[in-house]
């Protein structure tokens, strides 16, 4: 090899090296969404699941609205007055619209099996997981 080669090889080896840290230092930090939120929740901690993966932890003792996307379209889940339920969701049967309300107390979660999704306490989602 020339000189002239192994510089120009030297120099996108730099170039390389520099991207990669920027990137770690710089690129956006996205915390792990399996991972059970540190905070004190005020209510329950409920994860919405998607193909066996934790996409969204919400405390059921903060009303609000979560959107997700299943296999076959988005699903909105209504959180008000600790307890939750499928508000919307694009599927054939809309039977998880159906299964009302839950506070954490029902036999099984809220489950919408067009959309692979499920809607459990944090104690169903660490048993559910961990037997997967």
């Amino acid at each position: 090899m020339k000189k002239k080669e192994i510089k120009i090889l030297v120099g996108i080896a730099i170039v390389a090296v520099v991207a990669i840290v920027l990137l770690n230092v710089f690129g956006k930090k996205e915390t792990d969404p399996s991972k059970l939120p540190s905070e004190e929740a005020k209510g329950k901690w409920v994860a919405i699941v998607h193909r066996n993966k934790v996409e969204q932890w919400f405390d059921s003792g903060v009303d609000g609205e979560y959107t997700v996307t299943g296999d076959y379209g988005e699903m909105v889940v209504e959180v008000k007055d600790g307890k939750w339920h499928v508000k919307e969701v694009e599927c054939p049967n809309h039977i998880c619209e159906s299964m009302g309300w839950d506070d954490g107390n029902n036999i099984m979660p809220i489950t919408c099996i067009p959309n692979n999704i499920m809607i459990g306490t944090e104690e169903w989602v660490e048993n559910y997981i961990e037997n997967e």
